[in-house]
């Protein structure tokens, strides 16, 4: 269950979902999951959308996206001339 929108800022945030389905950040979808919603007041008193997606988290693929081994990588380049210099450990720290 979404916590509720207080009514003082209900039609700011209907504009705020327009404005996002207008520019494409919001689309329609047919999946069987949702994510729960709410909004807080920024510093600047504007409306931010906050997504709780601890639900959608509890289904999502554990380490889909694990970097490559670079040993397997950098190993046939071993003895190279380098004509420059760079950190290939430098992203993934």
């Amino acid at each position: 269950k979404n916590i509720p929108i207080p009514p003082g800022i209900k039609n700011e945030v209907i504009e705020l979902l327009r404005d996002k389905i207008k520019a494409g950040v919001y689309e329609p979808s047919q999946s069987s999951y949702r994510s729960k919603w709410f909004c807080v007041q920024k510093k600047n008193g504007k409306i931010c959308i906050i997504h709780d997606l601890q639900p959608l988290n509890a289904v999502t693929i554990k380490n889909s996206g694990v970097p490559p081994i670079l040993d397997d990588f950098v190993e046939p380049f071993a003895g190279s001339q380098c004509y420059t210099v760079f950190d290939l450990f430098w992203g993934f720290d």
